[in-house]
């Protein structure tokens, strides 16, 4: 058991860390193929999306080294990821806005929805580290637990941040 989550979220963390820079790439070249132009929204949709999935990618190796033990980990990132919570909401928020422009400036161009799509993950993803775990896809426990009608847990991330402030 331990194997496999010791598996799953090495995984996690590397997909995230990956996304850093694969999802931006993918939307840029998305909109360029359709003969779209790549816009200040969509750019800071990507950098509000790429924001985020930095944090993600260091909440799972978090979670990672706790279980191996490694005690170090933590206190070195818990400060940072506590300091970029606010700068990372209102960046998805910015981005929000920015979509919001940019399907108000010309419609539903390739711009305007890619914007739209990673502005939407930008929030998606500050939610599910910073408030509650949304992402229950992917594990068969979590999955059970949403079904049963228990609800949303509170995010990994966002317990080790309380329990950081609470000390600090």
């Amino acid at each position: 058991m331990r194997d496999r989550l010791e598996r799953r979220l090495s995984a996690y963390w590397k997909m995230e860390a990956a996304n850093v820079v694969v999802v931006p790439a993918f939307a840029a070249w998305m909109v360029l193929q359709a003969g779209g132009a790549i816009t200040w929204p969509l750019v800071l949709a990507m950098i509000a999306d790429s924001a985020l999935l930095v944090v993600g990618a260091i909440a799972w190796r978090m979670e990672l080294a706790g279980l191996r033990g490694e005690r170090d980990f933590a206190p070195a990132v818990l400060p940072w990821l506590s300091r970029v919570q606010v700068p990372t909401l209102l960046l998805s928020i910015a981005s929000v806005a920015g979509a919001v422009f940019e399907v108000w400036r010309g419609g539903w161009s390739p711009a305007a929805i890619a914007t739209c799509v990673l502005a939407a993950l930008a929030m998606l993803e500050y939610v599910n580290y910073y408030v509650v775990q949304l992402q229950h896809f992917d594990h068969a426990a979590d999955f059970k637990r949403l079904m049963s009608g228990r609800g949303f847990r509170e995010a990994h991330l966002a317990k080790a941040l309380r329990a950081y402030r609470k000390r600090a």
